[in-house]
């Protein structure tokens, strides 16, 4: 039975690890990070409190029911008092003091309260908090691509190290192959120590720069998991972004990025806060209709409990408040403005560094031509030097020297490589392209 038991453990444990190693797209990490980012997270709470303040700002517009409950004390009441009438020949009616109401006033009110006319502020109301919630959906999704800028700037750094790293364990093995030979030939005679000692060196100096690696790469690890929760060992490493020329970029630019906008959308919405403003200075109207238990009721003479019922229109006309309203136009006027020189800037800003962007592609690429000449001359220079080597017509240290260029060159063109993935990484980015997949 127990050896049953630790099967069954063995092949939890065994599922466990296959599940954990288990590859995934670049993409499914960003969405996994964007769900850990409490930055993104509060946007989309933003959004959701926009949706409840529109529902609200609807609201507005429908009738409200009240109910209220007075007590009014009143040390004296009035009264009325009729004088004496004297009727010739038959009789005098006497005068008599006549109390109109009561000390202890109650009232209980049902009101209903419709407004039929608020000179558009409600319906803009409405409009302005939807057109909010359009403006926040717009900075939303420039958060959502600023993190996948953050995660795929972390991937493409964590493949430009592990592609050092091997071209740093080629370099090594092919000294240590160098040195063995060397060694084989000092046995001999026909080597000198110091050559020895050379390649041994040139070994030391290479792992030096593996332990600064594997801590970078250990770096960039830690980074990648806080980012998406997700370790880089389990990334699918053939994603490669997408970019298209300068006009193209430019053209999407302008046409998608989240803060242009935006920023348009804010000057809609100051438009829409002018017709507020004009709003305030037009008439209002409400009707309502209220139902009423009181004592006294509408007859103070009665002085006891009655039920009745009242409404109407109210009519509110502003007539002078001191030409406030031009003012207060011309503010928004000027917040309009604003908005309007803040959007011309980040245009300008924009452009310029999508143009040093692209410069910056022009140059890794034409970098990488002159790679490819290196390489080719570095191995025709390498077979050379080794044969020269053989023929001790040259140094070891010639030797290694030609022996390790075309590995650099090589590695050199990966890294550029790798660099030209980043500058698209920020090209895109920089225009708010939507993630790749």
């Amino acid at each position: 039975m127990k050896k049953i038991y630790l099967v069954f453990i063995m092949i939890v444990v065994f599922s466990g690890i296959l599940v954990s190693q288990e590859k995934i797209s670049l993409s499914q990490a960003i969405n996994e990070g964007l769900k850990l980012s409490g930055e993104y997270q509060n946007r989309l709470l933003e959004d959701r409190s926009l949706e409840l303040e529109r529902n609200l700002a609807r609201k507005d517009k429908f009738f409200t029911v009240g109910f209220e409950a007075n007590y009014l004390y009143k040390s004296q009441t009035m009264s009325l008092e009729t004088p004496s009438i004297s009727i010739p020949g038959l009789a005098t009616i006497p005068g008599r003091t006549i109390e109109a109401g009561v000390k202890n006033n109650f009232d209980l009110k049902l009101s209903l309260v419709q407004p039929l006319y608020s000179g558009g502020i409600l319906s803009n109301n409405e409009n302005l908090v939807e057109l909010r919630r359009a403006v926040e959906e717009h900075y939303t999704f420039l958060k959502e691509i600023e993190i996948a800028g953050y995660i795929k700037s972390s991937f493409f750094t964590y493949l430009e190290l592990l592609q050092k790293k091997n071209s740093l364990e080629i370099q090594l093995e092919k000294l240590s192959l160098h040195y063995q030979r060397l060694d084989n030939l000092y046995q001999e005679g026909l080597a000198k120590k110091s050559d020895l000692l050379e390649t041994l060196s040139k070994q030391e100096e290479i792992k030096l720069s593996l332990h600064d690696l594997d801590q970078a790469i250990d770096r960039e690890k830690i980074h990648f998991i806080q980012l998406t929760g997700h370790s880089l060992d389990s990334i699918y490493e053939n994603y490669r972004e997408p970019c298209e020329d300068l006009k193209s970029s430019w053209e999407y630019f302008e046409n998608n990025h989240p803060v242009i906008l935006a920023l348009d959308g804010q000057v809609e919405l100051l438009a829409l806060q002018k017709k507020i403003v004009i709003g305030k200075y037009r008439p209002h109207i409400n009707g309502f209709a209220e139902l009423h238990y009181g004592k006294p009721g509408l007859d103070f003479f009665e002085k006891k409990w009655a039920l009745y019922f009242q409404g109407g229109v109210v009519i509110d006309i502003p007539v002078f408040k001191w030409n406030k309203i031009s003012e207060e136009k011309a503010l928004v006027d000027f917040q309009i403005e604003k908005v309007n020189n803040q959007r011309q800037d980040f245009v300008r800003g924009i452009r310029e560094n999508l143009e040093r962007l692209f410069a910056a592609q022009d140059s890794l690429s034409a970098k990488i031509e002159n790679l490819d000449q290196l390489i080719a001359y570095s191995q025709e220079d390498a077979a050379l030097k080794n044969q020269l080597f053989t023929e001790k017509q040259i140094t070891n240290i010639d030797y290694l020297t030609a022996l390790l260029s075309k590995d650099r060159y090589i590695s050199m063109r990966e890294e550029t490589l790798f660099q030209l993935e980043q500058i698209k990484v920020n090209i895109n980015t920089l225009i708010a392209r939507v993630k790749g997949e």
